[in-house]
């Protein structure tokens, strides 16, 4: 008797016994999954940026050696400002395409803890990368119902085929962090927190600017496609006016500092790039060599997810990533890989795809990871093809 008494005592105690995890961690399993796939990312890259500068691809002595192509120029913003005229020395050239927020989350970084310009830089992409992985995570959460399943989500962000992005003081990971936040929270009509958010995105990339379209696909599908402007709620109406804020401040601003609301658009002419007719660049991609192919597929690749979103039922998600590239790219092929790759819209799509076929993650897992290390490889190189 005596031991069944022991025996039952012994079974309630182990039932009562609360788990090792704490309530956080149990009510926010994205959150401890981005810090460790965070983690893993900044692994990744600095072993490969040491690897790349022991077989003298480039130098690497500490992380504001991957400050490269864009990130000074986000560096300029944060210092001097932003241009009244085009710079002499760089005939037309001027820091206006670089939207006003990065440079803004890296200014403390310098100026209050006092790190080195190209560190900071650098850093505040860094931190943006734990606020994407997370952002991403919330924005597939209806599809991730096990702790395998976020690491797997996760990681096409952490371990991104362009991941250099991420770690290489770009805004990339800070918009691609608050368009999926933005897109979360519309999706649980939250739309003021929507709409703010699309603020920030707008002021982050000029083609944040779109997210406003897909929040009135979003608010017209909760009130009813056919339904009267009168059932709009005012909430809803309030979220949409935000959404271009971020960009309709920068413009107003531009206007004050250099006299041209458009100087943003229009300075891209000193890098050469001319609106015109993206399928003639994708056309100019498939029929040219090198790289050019392989980019010319990934726009490709982005058009066919764009028509596959719509069928999934997620048309603000197709919209957004249809226009998101060929924006973009009407103005040439450069830069087609990151604006592809670091879309939530896309990476939605390669994660809906890949759960459907499991066996897929093995190869894109490995895909990926050698991508990614190449491009390391070659950006610290100096290897323009990566820009």
């Amino acid at each position: 008797m005596q031991r069944e008494i022991r025996s039952d005592l012994a079974v309630n105690n182990r039932v009562e016994r609360p788990t090792a995890a704490s309530p956080f961690v149990r009510n926010h399993p994205e959150f401890w999954v981005a810090v460790i796939l965070w983690l893993a990312s900044n692994l990744f890259v600095a072993s490969f940026s040491h690897f790349a500068n022991w077989e003298g691809a480039g130098t690497y002595n500490g992380v504001g050696d991957l400050c490269k192509w864009d990130c000074p120029w986000y560096g300029s913003v944060v210092v001097n400002g932003y241009d009244r005229a085009p710079h002499s020395v760089a005939p037309g050239e001027a820091n206006w395409p670089f939207h006003p927020l990065f440079p803004m989350s890296v200014y403390p970084i310098h100026y209050w803890l006092g790190f080195p310009l190209h560190r900071s830089l650098v850093l505040g992409s860094k931190l943006a990368l734990l606020l994407a992985i997370y952002g991403f995570l919330l924005m597939v959460r209806d599809g991730t119902e096990s702790t395998a399943d976020r690491f797997r989500a996760g990681s096409l962000v952490a371990l991104n085929p362009y991941l250099i992005y991420a770690h290489a003081g770009y805004a990339e990971p800070l918009y691609f962090g608050l368009l999926a936040l933005a897109f979360y929270f519309a999706a649980r009509r939250r739309w003021i927190a929507a709409g703010a958010t699309g603020a920030l995105v707008s002021a982050s990339r000029v083609v944040g600017v779109v997210f406003a379209i897909s929040y009135a696909v979003m608010v017209a599908r909760d009130a009813g496609w056919r339904a009267s402007w009168r059932k709009i709620r005012l909430n809803q109406f309030l979220g949409f006016m935000l959404c271009p804020l971020g960009t309709a401040v920068y413009m107003l601003y531009l206007h004050r500092r250099t006299g041209d609301a458009l100087a943003q658009v229009h300075v891209q002419v000193a890098w050469g790039k001319m609106p015109g007719n993206p399928i003639n660049v994708v056309w100019q991609c498939l029929s040219g060599g090198h790289w050019l192919p392989i980019w010319g597929l990934m726009a490709i690749a982005s058009g066919v997810a764009s028509i596959w979103l719509f069928q999934l039922r997620k048309p603000e998600l197709g919209i957004y990533l249809a226009l998101s590239i060929l924006i973009p790219m009407s103005a040439g092929y450069w830069g087609i890989a990151r604006y592809v790759w670091w879309q939530p819209p896309f990476l939605y799509a390669v994660c809906t795809a890949l759960k459907r076929n499991a066996a897929w993650w093995t190869i894109y897992t490995g895909f990926t990871a050698g991508m990614a290390s190449f491009v390391i490889w070659a950006w610290l190189g100096g290897r323009d093809f990566v820009i």
